[in-house]
């Protein structure tokens, strides 16, 4: 059996854990609002961005990222944080699960997602981990990274796999086909209010449709890039929760042990008091009785 101290040094161990814990999930829950409040400015941006499609008509024109031809990559978002409970592992088996993953191109986000693919021998273009003020950057990052690749004829078409929060408690792993991006061209362009002769377009239309690909593929990324964090933050939150809960459950039965081996050294104490007492009247009498017989 443990020794009193002993038990009191881990109980003492559990309650600053289980601070901890309650901190790291405030700071966690802190940041997963704080996002969400903007979550509303993508919607704008892209009604004002399909705004533009009922201008000029593209949907006649041919486009390399509109053809959908080519070799698959897949582009998987993990995070570098801890208390994930699993998250990164089902995006990556998700990828994995993909018919054409065994010939697909890897690109991965996140150092920990890279060190399990690096495990499975599996040759993947990396990105570090993107911190929620970063989420531009790193989207613009993977922007050049995408189209120098398409340039080359690396790949053709691509898949996004990434964590989404559904809602504060529940979250799944999101499949978003990027490339080719039909769906920003399918049904654009018909509704335009100019009429002939009043719109002069100085580039032409393939320059123009390449900007807008390279403009909408950022603001997808970023649009992924910060659903990710939402679902980290949301699964770190539920995460820290089970584990506050577990120590909480965990401090009771060490408080428990505490308490029942005090009492038993207070029994004990009192047992050698009354042993000690006892063999004094003994030794006591003994001695009366020795000096008596003399």
């Amino acid at each position: 059996m443990q020794s009193i101290q002993k038990i009191k040094e881990e109980m003492y161990l559990n309650v600053d854990m289980a601070e901890l814990m309650e901190v790291l999930k405030g700071i966690a829950i802190s940041e997963f609002w704080a996002l969400a409040k903007k979550q509303g400015r993508f919607a704008r941006f892209m009604k004002a961005f399909d705004g533009f499609f009922d201008i000029v008509d593209f949907h006649q024109v041919r486009h390399p990222m509109a053809t959908g031809q080519g070799k698959l990559a897949l582009l998987m978002v993990t995070s570098n944080e801890g208390f994930m409970g699993g998250l990164n592992t089902r995006v990556i088996n998700a990828a994995l699960a993909n018919p054409e993953a065994d010939a697909a191109e890897w690109i991965i986000v996140g150092e920990q997602g890279a060190n399990q693919l690096a495990g499975m021998n599996k040759r993947f273009k990396a990105f570090p981990g993107v911190v929620s003020e970063e989420c531009y950057d790193a989207s613009v990052q993977l922007r050049d990274h995408i189209m120098q690749e398409t340039r080359k004829g690396a790949f053709g078409r691509l898949t996004v796999y990434y964590p989404k929060s559904v809602s504060f408690m529940v979250q799944r792993v999101e499949e978003v086909n990027i490339l080719p991006c039909r769906e920003l061209f399918q049904k654009k362009g018909k509704t335009s209010a100019i009429g002939p002769g009043e719109l002069i377009i100085e580039s032409s239309l393939q320059s123009m449709i390449q900007y807008l690909v390279e403009t909408w593929i950022v603001q997808r990324f970023y649009e992924i890039l910060e659903d990710s964090k939402l679902a980290e933050f949301s699964a770190r939150t539920v995460h820290l929760e089970e584990s506050f809960q577990l120590l909480q459950e965990r401090g009771k039965g060490i408080r428990f042990q505490y308490l029942r081996s005090w009492h038993e050294l207070i029994d004990k104490g009192m047992r050698d008091i009354f042993s000690a007492q006892s063999i004094r009247r003994k030794a006591r009498k003994v001695l009366n009785m020795n000096v008596s017989g003399q």
